[in-house]
């Protein structure tokens, strides 16, 4: 009896190690099939690793774009190490290119489609030029307008020189709205960031409008139009190009989400190689501008909204490093001269992170 156990026991783990080794091998095939085409600058051989969904969220066009930016930044790759079986359908690697490695995770379906792609930078390039600036230089005799009771203390701030920021973008953002707005959702860390869900990542942001007397709303706000913020200006947050446009998604009724389309109708602008700023949740019918259409700091886009995954009328802003919703990083930034007050204390900064709690006071 005893022998007959240890046969099936061997039997048994022969049989998960034989296939183990064919799932990845399968892996290795999709990798080694998508480093070539990648090297060979074969996009439509790229495209044809895709699964259905994949190829209707990525198709031809913007994976030629997707994947040209990759080499034009990165290089060529020069190796893979073995990939690391997560789960059936799953696995991650290393991917070596000439001047960055990166984290890279794959989910596969039967066929040997990729299903969806995930890649993280360990390494950034070094600038070969110094950055160029993308938005007009304000100057320091320039105050920012916050109330009359906050004159001289705009002037003092104005009067310093702009504090240093180690990670601050290179694009110079001003807040995408005009007149007062609560942060009430964002910040370094969030629940979901690990999965890069693109409105739980880290540094993505909610603005709720207010009123003279520090309400977000009137009688219940059981109706959007009850909501100050409600159909108020969007505005582009710097000067950049317009490279995604989503309208025609259905408004939301507060305190209800959309699962179906949780970005809901938004708009997308490049700023800079690796610089996307991202303002969901939009009125649907309200955008006014196309992809391809060039913006400037302060240009209305859009009216605010409720839809997608938003529960009320609010703004959503990120910036990411990538134009593709569903495979961008979130990327840490400051908008530049903002009004701000936070229990009770207010004070004009000239380079600021959001934090939740506060109101800041757009131009």
């Amino acid at each position: 009896m005893r022998r007959m156990f240890l046969i099936c026991l061997f039997l048994s783990v022969s049989l998960s190690t034989f296939a183990q080794q064919q799932n990845t091998e399968r892996f290795v095939r999709v990798i080694n099939r998508l480093v070539e085409a990648m090297n060979k600058q074969d996009y439509s051989g790229i495209f044809r690793e895709y699964d259905k969904g994949l190829s209707i969220q990525l198709p031809l066009v913007k994976t030629t774009f997707f994947f040209k930016d990759l080499e034009t930044q990165y290089g060529k790759v020069k190796k893979v190490d073995p990939p690391q079986i997560k789960t059936v359908d799953q696995a991650s690697w290393i991917m070596y290119f000439e001047r960055v490695t990166q984290d890279w995770t794959i989910a596969i379906d039967d066929q040997e489609k990729i299903k969806w792609f995930l890649y993280t930078t360990r390494t950034q390039p070094e600038p070969t030029t110094a950055p160029s600036q993308t938005t007009p230089p304000q100057t320091a005799a320039t105050p920012v307008s916050t109330s009359p009771t906050s004159t001289s203390a705009s002037n003092q701030v104005e009067s310093q020189p702009a504090p240093v920021v180690t990670d601050k973008q290179q694009t110079e953002l001003s807040p995408p709205f005009k007149g007062t707005w609560a942060v009430i959702s964002g910040g370094e860390f969030r629940e979901g960031a690990a999965q890069r869900n693109v409105l739980q990542q880290q540094y993505a942001y909610e603005f709720s409008g207010m009123d003279a007397g520090g309400n977000r709303y009137k009688n219940d706000g059981k109706l959007n139009e009850e909501y100050v913020g409600y159909g108020k200006e969007v505005l582009a947050p710097a000067n950049g190009t317009v490279v995604e446009v989503i309208d025609g998604v259905r408004e939301n009724s507060p305190g209800v989400r959309n699962p179906y389309a949780i970005i809901g109708n938004a708009i997308v602008i490049q700023h800079a190689t690796r610089e996307y700023s991202v303002l969901a949740y939009l009125k649907p019918g309200s955008m006014r501008v196309r992809v391809g259409d060039s913006v400037t700091r302060g240009q209305v886009i859009a009216l605010c909204g409720n839809s997608g995954n938003a529960t009320e009328p609010v703004i959503h802003y990120h910036l990411q490093d990538s134009p593709y919703l569903q495979i961008a990083k979130g990327v840490k930034f400051y908008f530049e001269r903002v009004s701000t007050t936070k229990e009770g204390k207010q004070e004009l900064k000239r380079v600021h992170q959001p934090e939740i709690g506060e109101i800041i006071r757009g131009e």
